[in-house]
């Protein structure tokens, strides 16, 4: 025994059961290798099963009060895990009700320990006649297996981890097409599909003169004793420049700087941004990334090679050592909290981060969320202020409020009102170019019975079907944008029998047919959800009209912020009431957000900017606050209305939620959720600490067939909310119940 080193490990595929810390010995061949963020090969169970497992601390006290077993070898010669992400596990864990396991599915790639496989299971078509067939007659049964088909008709054969993580879908659509006769799976010795390079040259560029305000705000960053800070600043204000100029002194020091943005169609740009001006490798993490490039960019980070990290939520969980600096720009972005188990917040995780490995953070945002603005309003981070437009840029743009009633009245029966075409037609003429924003995908919005009124419902879930086109399609498509489930376009109504349906609303697939048919001479370009599926569809949409080699872009809020066109000097907001009516505490907030980033996107370079809000309701305060930019005061009478109503940032705010195939029994299930907690808050007596809100159906009451019920929870902290949440989850774990709990859900 002398000489051996012992070791706390967790398993890699944890359950519930088995969520703890398990002690080992080291053998003396492996003891110099055997530290802290190492994976390796322990026995486990009565069986001494070889299981993975990565190890936390290592410990010379060897003594035990039961036999220990010896690790059986090092899985991987490198740390999978830094000193402050091992740290960071326990935060993780505890406050989102999950395992180690589900916390190292976050921190790990799944290829660690794949990456040197030679073969892989690759899909390919069996045939390609029926496979074409099935797509132009809409019988491919989803939206997933439609895009599956594609893209394996573009590529002939795709590996099924690529194919997966590419479309961003289950192994379902696989299996169901599989069986279908359609395509086939089989072990193949294949080539990586290349990653999308989205510039072959980059040109260098020297940092701006930065304007007195600027230069305040990174004196701060740089010299503050404070460790976090909202830099707020309206649009076109110049923050990206401080973020660049911020991150090149933290890399002259030694240390590392992660970049953190909302959307994947953002990643492209900051990273054409870093490379102009950094002569250091960059490495990019989203969701996009196949398997083998996830791993290739994380393994560069890890081995210390990589400096700086770009990316959108995940690339929160880099491996940077010596991380000094975290920027997270559009910090108010729904985007950064997951909606899949565990339901990390990005805020929270920079936060525990930036605490754990002493880096600043710096929060950006010309809107910032109502709890940042809260926080650093009451001095627990440093307000930053860029109250004007920088570089030599236009005013902010002229915003004009449009009543579509008039227009109506005026016998203009388009979705293009007066004073925004003829606005639009003067960018035209002087080769300008034009952004039109409507934040609903598909043909239209739902198919409606005039007769009856009932609209055409998904067979699976609770909400109506959208119509969709597709050039390989003959007809069109409805489909569920939740379940994905293709239906054929009914003749009759469901309900009623009558000939009298049609569609109803307006999504971005028509809005662009009217602009193609109003102006036939410009060049269109529509982005969104379907149009990017993709590879390096972003980054070619992007490309094109940052390139001018379109002049109109449409498309859902992957466009309405964040993005930098010069030559943009009209931006479009149609149906802006779409954005406001929706039933939750934050519909507000979220509606003033999108406006504002929109608007933004006009006039940012010498040229000045147009925006125009259509609307129904044009005196709508949040539509006032958002032509005038005017975040101030459109924050204090939001926050009014959070403390009367004790919503965050006054106090935590989670839910619960149960899901089954019967209505009776998810029912059932959540009343005695309900009882449950209070049992739960009797016992350590904290009831009065909490407010928990009698059950009701969630918004999307059925969905893939299943029904769901929902119950709100207010608590002091969110500590608190993760304390009882826990404690749920040790009750009912075993018992069969389907149990979802969220802290600050999205809905």
């Amino acid at each position: 025994m002398e000489g051996k080193k012992r070791v706390s490990c967790i398993l890699r595929e944890s359950v519930w059961s088995t969520d703890r810390m398990y002690d080992y010995l080291v053998p003396e061949n492996l003891s110099e290798s055997s530290k802290p963020g190492m994976y390796v090969e322990v026995p486990f169970g009565k069986g001494n099963r070889p299981v993975p497992a990565l190890i936390m601390s290592v410990s010379e006290e060897i003594e035990s009060t039961y036999p220990l077993k010896d690790i059986l070898r090092i899985i991987d010669p490198y740390p999978v895990l830094n000193e402050d992400q091992i740290a960071l596990m326990d935060f993780i864990r505890f406050r989102y009700t999950c395992t180690y396991a589900d916390v190292l599915k976050l921190l790990v790639p799944a290829a660690v320990s794949k990456y040197s496989e030679k073969t892989q299971q690759v899909a390919f078509l069996k045939d390609r006649e029926k496979a074409e067939a099935a797509l132009e007659e809409g019988k491919a049964g989803s939206l997933s297996a439609m895009y599956l088909l594609e893209a394996l008709l573009e590529w002939e054969e795709i590996p099924v981890r690529e194919l997966m993580q590419m479309l961003s879908i289950s192994k379902s659509p696989i299996d169901t097409l599989r069986k279908k006769g359609w395509i086939d799976v089989e072990k193949r010795t294949v080539q990586q599909i290349e990653a999308k390079e989205d510039e072959k040259e980059v040109y260098r560029t020297e940092p701006h003169e930065l304007t007195e305000k600027q230069k305040d705000a990174l004196s701060a960053i740089l010299q503050s004793k404070k460790r976090e800070f909202l830099l707020y600043g309206v649009t076109g204000s110049g923050k990206t420049e401080i973020y660049l100029q911020a991150a090149q002194e933290v890399l002259h020091q030694g240390g590392s700087v992660l970049f953190l943005v909302p959307e994947i169609s953002l990643t492209p740009q900051m990273i054409r941004w870093i490379k102009s001006r950094f002569s250091e490798n960059v490495s990019v993490l989203h969701s996009r990334l196949t398997p083998s490039e996830k791993y290739e960019q994380w393994d560069s980070i890890r081995k210390n090679k990589t400096r700086i990290v770009v990316g959108a939520r995940s690339a929160v969980f880099a491996p940077l050592y010596n991380l000094k600096l975290i920027l997270v720009d559009e910090e108010q972005d729904t985007s950064y909290k997951s909606e899949t188990h565990p339901r990390y917040h990005v805020r929270d995780i920079v936060r525990k981060r930036a605490a754990l490995s002493g880096a600043t953070v710096v929060l950006g945002s010309a809107t910032p969320s109502i709890e940042t603005f809260f926080s650093a309003k009451e001095g627990y981070s440093e307000l930053l202020c860029l109250p004007e437009r920088a570089f030599s840029r236009a005013n902010l743009p002229d915003v004009s409020i449009v009543d579509m009633r008039e227009e109506l009245r005026a016998k203009n029966h388009s979705v293009i009102s007066s004073a925004l075409y003829n606005e639009m037609e003067r960018a035209l003429s002087r080769k300008e170019q034009i952004l039109l924003f409507l934040n609903k995908r598909g043909y239209s919005g739902m198919i409606l019975c005039r007769s009856c009124g009932e609209t055409v419902l998904c067979d699976h879930c609770s909400v109506p079907l959208h119509l969709h086109k597709s050039k390989r399609v003959r007809d069109p498509l409805l489909v569920c944008h939740y379940c994905g489930k293709i239906h054929d376009y009914p003749q009759k109504c469901p309900s009623c029998e009558s000939t009298l349906i049609g569609k109803v609303g307006l999504g971005t697939q028509q809005l662009e047919e009217m602009v193609r048919e109003t102006f036939p001479e410009a060049r269109v370009l529509r982005m969104d959800q379907d149009t990017t599926v993709k590879r390096g569809a972003h980054e070619d949409i992007i490309r094109t009209f940052r390139d001018r080699q379109a002049d109109i872009l449409i498309g859902t809020q992957m466009i309405a912020k964040g993005h930098d066109f010069p030559y943009v000097t009209v931006v479009g907001v149609i149906s802006a009431d779409l954005l406001l009516r929706v039933p939750n505490f934050r519909a507000q907030e979220r509606g003033f957000q999108l406006l504002t980033q929109a608007a933004g996107r006009a006039g940012r370079g010498k040229l000045p900017g147009k925006v125009f809000f259509q609307a129904y309701q044009p005196k709508d305060d949040i539509l006032l606050y958002a032509a005038q930019q005017n975040y101030e005061d459109f924050y204090e009478n939001e926050l009014e209305f959070r403390k009367r109503l004790n919503y965050p940032p006054f106090k935590a705010f989670g839910s619960v939620q149960v899901s089954h195939q019967k209505e009776e029994e998810a029912n059932k299930q959540i009343l005695d959720v309900r009882q449950r907690i209070f049992q739960i808050l009797d016992s350590v007596k904290k009831t009065a600490d909490y407010q928990v809100y009698d059950p009701a159906p969630a918004e999307l009451f059925r969905l893939r067939d299943k029904y769901r019920f929902r119950l709100f929870i207010k608590a002091n902290t969110k500590s608190e909310l993760a304390a009882l949440f826990r404690a749920l989850q040790d009750f009912y774990f075993g018992k069969g119940l389907l149990l979802q709990m969220d802290i600050d859900p999205v809905f």
